[in-house]
């Protein structure tokens, strides 16, 4: 008899076996070469099954690697994350390499067309979902306007629309600020901008005041000045590029979907701008989710926020 029931319970947890999927979780960091060129990536979910995620993230030249939890702890219950660490960034610098190569917009978006390629194949899908912060929407925007047949949707929060225009928007707020609270420095200082930037210092004049108009403590710090001019040294060339493009015109017409998630306090880049280009889009499918209370840094400071509209607003289409 008991033969018998030991018979029947092996049966049974077969059966359940064959009919339950098996759920394997994924937690790496790879070395993955893309377009000859070694750079990190980081990929974590609980389910190596659910659809990819990659995040596109701002900078350019940021790195959020270390961040997987804090920042996608809970996208990866409902996706695989990917995040990356692109060329001259991250733990990527790491990486000696003997050619140095001159860092373009073109560059970087055949880069993530590559990577985008790479995942798809290793993880045998045929798209993904891409989620763009700031300059991360601008490989975004690349993908959706070249490859839409590669994207379930795109989720661009915060992006550069026309960040050359954004940044003249900028600036002229941040003066009629200066000449009503009769600030001398401050004026002295926007005065010199000119947009876009020429170099270095008048980026740092135009972020010192931003983000001391967004009442930051840090931005008059000489630490700040420091972490700007050295970050322009490397990217500035590149941002600037990248700032040029006018989506208005550049790409009227998108053939995936994508929702914007917009902070109403962000000046960096110019919320007003994302409302207009949203409202002429055309698109299969669109939304526009504005924040009323947050700035520039969604993925960071309204992180709970983030990651519960991603979910909203892809899941049920993946």
């Amino acid at each position: 008899m008991l033969f018998l029931w030991c018979v029947l319970l092996a049966n049974i947890t077969y059966a359940l076996r064959a009919t339950t999927p098996f759920i394997q979780p994924i937690d790496t960091t790879e070395l993955v070469t893309i377009n000859n060129s070694k750079q990190y990536i980081r990929i974590k979910g609980n389910d190596e099954e659910k659809p990819i995620l990659l995040y596109l993230n701002g900078g350019p030249g940021d790195s959020v690697l270390k961040q997987m939890d804090r920042m996608f702890g809970k996208l990866q219950t409902e996706f695989v994350v990917v995040l990356w660490d692109q060329r001259q960034s991250g733990q990527t610098t790491k990486i000696k390499t003997k050619n140095k190569v001159l860092l373009t917009q073109e560059l970087f978006q055949q880069d993530t067309y590559a990577l985008v390629q790479y995942l798809l194949k290793k993880f045998k899908k045929d798209k993904l979902t891409l989620v763009g912060h700031s300059y991360g929407t601008t490989l975004g925007f690349f993908m959706a306007k070249n490859h839409p047949e590669l994207i379930t949707n795109f989720i661009a929060v915060n992006p550069m629309v026309h960040q050359t225009e954004s940044e003249r928007l900028t600036l002229k707020v941040l003066l009629e600020k200066a000449n009503s609270d009769r600030n001398t420095k401050a004026i002295n200082e926007l005065t010199q901008v000119q947009i876009p930037f020429k170099n270095s210092e008048q980026l740092y004049y135009a972020r010192k005041w931003l983000f001391d108009f967004d009442g930051k403590r840090f931005a008059k710090k000489k630490a700040f000045k420091k972490q700007v001019l050295s970050w322009a040294k490397i990217w500035l060339p590149l941002f600037k590029e990248a700032s040029q493009d006018n989506l208005l015109v550049s790409a009227k017409k998108l053939d995936c979907p994508i929702s914007f998630i917009i902070g109403k306090q962000d000046y960096q880049c110019n919320y007003a701008l994302t409302e207009k280009y949203y409202n002429q889009l055309e698109a299969p499918e669109k939304q526009l989710i504005p924040l009323e209370k947050a700035g520039h840094l969604i993925p960071f400071q309204n992180n709970q926020e983030f990651q519960t509209l991603i979910i909203q607003n892809t899941v049920s289409k993946e």
